[in-house]
């Protein structure tokens, strides 16, 4: 059974708008649609501020706010896509100062029956709220009443338009008529403009064309291609105010009509008079009467006329020449549509602007965003741009430009003549104008300002990291936390992202030099004092002191001065307070207050140091305590080897195994209160208290060389004092030790108190033990490298918690109820400790193998998301080669031309270091070559070792399958210190090379069109061109489509694009490729990978399957274990784990596979054991029951396998479990009714901590 958990969201936007959700009149908010959730920000002076996120059980593919009935504010409706296609209310609330979306009614639109529309599946409302259409099947539309901001009636109505482009609602201007603008495609492959009236008395649109637009053919010239299809946008009437509007057909005035964008042009069609609307009206009933006539030659020439009508062209009332690509979002900057901004398929961005005195059409061009997929002007010239395949952008928009003044805005190609900036303010008036035949109106062409510099101001970027085309998992530092490394991005935003979940290391001081550092200690003037003055630095060998002396100054105190012992290492140091003591009804009480005092455990024994403000410098107090100068016969001899503090306590660890514990008397004496022995050497000590507001600890934690145990010993009253409380015994040396409460609850009563041990091994482990009852329960371990560990206790983020560093860090801190590790960048740490100077407030210090450093730690658990942009070349594929060090990405770059005109296509091959991602090397590809597929191969990889083989395809236009390939062999070499490519062989193919995999040292499987090919690869003679050589040794060509090839170390594994997936054995010397199994059903795969003993994949309909290989006695076959409807399409998937997550001894989840999507999720799919899948498949099919979606959509028909046609009722999800929902029961407020279920028989008898402690540790693993 397997687990499918959500690693990184998916982070591609969709649709964006600006609405006020609540009565407040001061609140505006910004409502943001991510593939399958929504999320809603308020605006704010300071920017966007999140308020909530809403999941939507579906992929969303439309959005408009309606008003409620005062128009105050208003509701979400919400549309979401096949197989599940309904339309959703939801409305916005505040419960317990907690703002949520709620869901309220909907609708569904699944018809099994209707073809599932080709171009437009969304939804309009018209502009007075009352009506919403759904388009979502051919040949029909939905019409739903909207009554008061609520879903009312809903009736289907047929459309004749079978093949809808676009539509929108027009602003007719009277209470009743609701007119719908609409684009589409007729049986003459024309794009035909018309309208139609919705009835809402008849429950139908009109049968005739309404008369509001005059129907029209728009030009094949002007919209040579559908994709993506034209849009169109109401314009409501424009008037001046003047009486002399309506005649006035030179000025700015107009009726109101629509833009049609999308083409080589931007037309603007105005609203018919009222005269053209009669007349066109007796027009139609006259046809409708010859139509009607029983005279065939009458009904012939009737039919002949409404054809003719029907094609006839009708020119623009205004327009403007778009010059760049296909136009793919837009939105008005004002209420009547008077300034538009649109956006371009390669992020130019432009302004639409109606003329102040004439009806004219001015575009002018902004500047270069991420390609937009929506836009929604907020205010104040501030824009958001939301991208699918760039990061989403929130832009300012100056009036004059910011940068890059001498330059172009945006490239305007040839053809289009452009007028500068002066030309708007001159006299534009007098521009020409052209009538119209049809209605006598003026026709003007519009113009394109010839801008110089950019406009735009990037306020905030938003990570956006798909469409995710490839993906590496890739340890490339040696820290045992892998780096996700994906393709993402397109057009003019292809990039790399390196994403790793790790706290970032601001560093902002650092002092070098300083070498076998073992500990440091921040310390203040006085005990209560805030701010910290001095630091002491442990050594080997020695100790020192450093004062603070401003911003750039860190100032080495002389040790004759310094009054610490200086000459030996240091164990334990920490400010104290100074105990007093007074006598109250014949009892001695003390008490602890302020002071200056200092305590330094070193070898020699327990010093006691105190500061003097006056000179700055610290002197001896006290007598101390040492153990050698003791008159105790127990103590002669003894050495100090371990010890620790709190402040009103201080444990030492002597040689022989004597543990000491003292505390400090009156006059500032240093007294013991109890010892005792052991039978090993003590190696690290503990005391540090559960309540950091107290003094002194309730318990002591000690290790032991020798045994490798840990052992807590009581502090509760003094007749316990030193007594065993429970210990464990580990596999290696303990060599630091912490007691730590990850909760904020300080009495053990309490829910929130969360003791816990944690020990630092010798070969570099972490372990952690919860302290609970006197026992040490839920051991979980985790690697930091070979070094040793050590443990700190810090703040990061006003969070205390617990520094975990080795060959690599981690932060410790609690987090959904378990500790949770983050990994943090800086390597070989020593020991960290919060510091507070009045130069570096709030920060660490940090101690490293050969440094000191001062920082801060920002981002516990963040997802950080490292960009290599790489602009118009576009990352397609990627592999990566350990033993160079470098990777090798297979990039397309596409020169954009107007829309029309295809786009130039080049391919190349980048060398990146693996470090600092720089280009070491480009590999350009042939003019009509691009590159398909890239394998890193093992070995060296420089010479005549092949580091990496590249698959590529010959483009040509006029072939429907591709007929020519090349596989070509790259080494490494260097060249006066640079690492070039360099070509070792080149073998020209009979069709694209899809995919590649390595079978053996020497052998590589090609995936070519419809066979899988061996190539060997052979070292080459004299005389031959190149070193290598790759021979064809065998081939099997048994489908369609080969795009997928995985070589498991056993068969190699096989995925046709159009047929299903087959098991394969390379046998005879890889000369032979013989066919093990084969599924034969129709699975059309997008990704497979191989499980072991199995193979796990994705398909076309975003679906999730898997086989197990099983062998009988005759034969193998492939049986199907496992579907799942994930709603997106994975392009990726990698056998592996997200992270080097703790390991429990009975863990009963493990990771297995990453898969990555087009929208940008990642997620990580986990093995569950078979008695605990038992137990999740119940708990699974209990949630169902009560929990449902936005809409009342049910889990278990959202999970079902999906095809073309939906949802089917005769085959439910099976072999997976959706992880995030199951996750979800750790914070449901009655867990327990979930595990009871309906009945008896649906009863999860597992305690409840054992399930929670399971999601536990699937939350653990994404």
């Amino acid at each position: 059974m397997r687990i499918v958990g959500t690693f990184h969201p998916s982070s591609s936007v969709t649709h964006s708008l600006k609405c006020r959700l609540t009565p407040d009149a001061t609140a505006e908010h910004l409502v943001i649609a991510k593939t399958d959730k929504l999320e809603v920000y308020s605006l704010t002076p300071d920017g966007l501020k999140h308020e909530c996120t809403a999941d939507m059980w579906g992929q969303i593919v439309g959005m408009h706010a309606i008003p409620v009935q005062d128009g105050s504010h208003s509701n979400l409706l919400v549309m979401t896509n096949h197989p599940d296609v309904k339309i959703v209310l939801l409305t916005y609330g505040i419960e317990n100062d907690i703002p949520a979306l709620q869901s309220g009614g909907s609708h569904s639109l699944v018809d099994r029956a209707a073809r599932q529309a080709e171009f437009v599946t969304d939804f309009q409302v018209d502009p007075t709220g009352q009506i919403a259409v759904v388009s979502c099947y051919a040949g029909k539309l939905k019409v739903i009443k909207l009554e008061d901001g609520e879903l009312g009636q809903a009736f289907d109505v047929s459309l004749p338009e079978i093949n809808l482009l676009s539509f929108t609602f027009l602003h007719t201007g009277e209470e009743d008529r609701f007119t719908l603008a609409l684009l589409h495609l007729n049986h003459r492959r024309q794009i035909q403009l018309l309208c139609r009236d919705v009835l809402l008395r008849d429950l139908e649109l009109s049968a005739a064309h309404s008369n509001l637009l005059i129907t029209t053919v728009l030009s094949e010239r002007t919209f040579p291609s559908l994709e993506p299809p034209p849009m169109l946008v109401a314009v409501p009437p424009h008037s001046t105010g003047s009486v002399d509007d309506d005649e006035d057909e030179m000025g700015p005035a107009h009726r109101g009509g629509v833009l049609v964008l999308g083409g080589r042009k931007v037309m603007f069609y105005e609203h018919a008079t009222q005269d053209q609307q009669e007349t066109r009206k007796e027009k139609q009933r006259r046809l409708s009467k010859r139509l009607s006539s029983g005279v065939q030659a009458e009904v012939a020439k009737a039919k002949e006329k409404e054809k003719e009508r029907e094609s006839r062209k009708i020119k623009a009332r205004a327009t403007v020449k778009w010059p760049w690509s296909a136009m793919t979002a837009w939105c008005p900057v004002d209420a009547q549509c008077r300034r538009v901004l649109l956006g371009d398929a390669y992020g130019r961005l432009a302004m639409l602007a109606f003329d102040d005195d004439r009806v004219a059409l001015t575009l002018i061009p902004i500047g270069e965003t991420s390609p937009a997929t929506c836009l929604t002007y907020l205010s104040s010239q501030v824009l958001y741009l939301g991208s699918h395949f760039g990061d989403s952008q929130l832009l300012r928009i100056h009036p004059a430009p910011v940068a890059n003044a001498s330059r172009e805005t945006l490239p305007i190609p040839k053809g289009v003549s452009t007028v500068p900036p002066s030309a708007l303010t001159s006299g534009s008036s007098k521009g020409k104008g052209r009538a119209d035949d049809a209605n006598e109106t003026p026709v003007r062409d519009g113009r394109v300002v010839n801008t110089k510099g950019t406009f735009l101001e990037v306020l905030q970027s938003h990570d956006n990291i798909a469409p995710i085309m490839d993906a590496i998992l890739a340890d490339v530092d040696g820290s045992g936390q892998p780096q996700v490394i994906t393709c993402s991005g397109a057009r003019n935003t292809g990039s790399l992202r390196v994403i790793r979940t790790e706290a970032d290391f601001q560093e902002q001081a650092r002092l070098d030099g300083l070498s076998g550092i073992t500990d440091i200690w921040p310390i203040r003037s006085r005990f209560e004092d805030p701010v910290h003055t001095h630091l002491v630095v442990s050594t080997l060998r020695e100790t020192l002191l450093l004062a603070f002396s401003g911003k750039e100054t860190l100032t080495h105190i002389e040790p004759s001065v310094a009054g610490f012992a200086t000459r030996v290492p240091t164990y334990a140091l920490g400010n104290i307070p100074r105990r007093e003591f007074s006598v109250i009804g014949g009892r001695t009480i003390s008490s602890y207050v302020d002071s200056s005092l200092v305590v330094q455990i070193t070898p020699e024994g327990v010093h006691l140091v105190e500061f003097d403000p006056t000179l700055g410098t610290f002197s001896v107090a006290g007598a101390g305590w040492y153990p050698k100068k003791l008159s105790d016969p127990d103590f002669a001899g003894k050495d100090v080897v371990a010890g620790a503090m709190s402040p009103g306590q201080f444990v030492v660890g002597l040689s022989g195994g004597r543990l000491v514990l003292l505390n400090l008397g009156a006059l500032d004496t240093l007294q013991v209160v109890k010892s005792r022995d052991f039978m090993d050497e003590i190696c690290a000590i503990s005391c540090a208290p559960f309540d950091p507001k107290k003094n002194y600890a309730t318990s002591i934690a000690v290790s032991f060389w020798g045994s490798n145990k840990v052992a807590i010993l009581s502090l509760d009253s003094p007749e316990s004092y030193l007594n065993t409380v429970c210990e464990v015994a580990l596999p290696t040396l303990p060599r630091s030790i912490l007691l730590h409460n990850f909760g904020t609850a300080t009495r053990p009563k309490d829910a929130d108190f969360r003791p816990h041990l944690l020990v630092g091994l010798a070969d570099g482990s972490v372990v952690t033990y919860a302290l609970r009852d006197g026992e040490l329960l839920d051991r979980k371990v985790s690697s930091l490298g070979n070094a040793p560990a050590s443990l700190s206790v810090c703040s990061v983020d006003d969070k205390t918690v617990v520094l975990a560093s080795a060959a690599r860090a981690s932060v410790l801190y609690w987090d959904r109820q378990r500790v949770r590790p983050s990994p943090v960048g800086v390597k070989y740490m020593i020991k960290a400790a919060t510091l507070n100077t009045s130069a570096f407030p709030s920060c660490l210090a940090i101690a490293t193998s050969s440094a000191l450093l001062i920082g801060n730690i920002r981002g516990v658990d963040k997802m950080q998301i490292r960009t290599i942009p790489l602009g118009m070349d576009n990352p397609r594929k990627m592999a990566y080669h350990p033993t160079q060090q470098v990777f090798g990405v297979a990039c397309t770059r596409a020169a954009p031309g107007r829309i029309g005109e295809d786009d130039a296509i080049t391919g190349s091959f980048k060398l990146l270091d693996a470090h600092s991602f720089s280009q070491l090397h480009h590999f350009q590809c042939k003019p009509d070559e691009e590159p398909s597929s890239v394998l890193a191969l093992p070995g060296d990889g420089s010479g005549s070792s092949p580091a990496f083989c590249l698959g590529t395809v010959v483009i040509r236009p006029e072939e429907r399958e591709p007929s020519r390939g090349r596989l070509i062999l790259f080494s490494l070499t260097s060249v006066d210190g640079s690492r070039l490519l360099s070509v070792l062989a080149s073998h020209e193919t009979q069709g694209c090379v899809y995919a590649l995999a390595q079978v053996s040292e020497g052998v590589i499987a090609a995936a070519i069109n419809s066979s899988v090919v061996l190539f060997k690869i052979r070292h080459t003679g004299p005389g031959e061109t190149s070193p290598l050589a790759l021979d064809k040794a065998a081939e099997w060509n048994h489908n369609y489509f080969v795009t997928n090839l995985v070589w498991d170390g056993r068969y190699l594994l096989v995925g046709d694009a159009i047929s299903s997936v087959s098991a394969l054995r390379v046998v005879d010397d890889a000369t032979r490729i013989e066919t093990v199994a084969r599924d034969y059903g129709p699975l059309w795969p997008i990704a497979i990978e191989s499980t072991g003993n199995g193979i796990i994949g994705a398909n076309t309909d975003c679906n999730l399957f898997s086989f197990t290989l099983q062998h009988g006695p005759q034969r193998t076959t492939l049986e199907k274990d496992g579907v799942y409807h994930l709603g997106d399409v994975v392009n990726k998937l990698i056998r592996g784990a997200l992270s080097s997550a703790d390991v429990a001894d009975d863990q009963a989840v493990q990771a297995s596979h990453v898969f990555f999507t087009s929208t940008g999720r990642i997620g990580a799919i986990l093995e569950i054991k078979d008695a605990m899948a038992l137990q999740m498949t119940a708990l699974q099919r209990n949630m169902a029951k009560s929990l449902v979606g936005p809409g009342g959509v049910n889990h278990t028909k959202r999970r079902a396998p999906a095809s073309p046609r939906g949802h089917t009722d005769a085959e439910a999800a099976y072999g997976f479990l959706d992880g995030d929902f199951l996750e979800t029961f750790l914070s449901h407020p009655h867990p327990e009714q979930l595990m009871e279920g309906e009945m008896e028989v649906e009863r999860i008898a597992l305690p409840l901590a054992t399930v929670k402690d399971v999601l536990v540790q699937m939350q653990s693993l994404h």
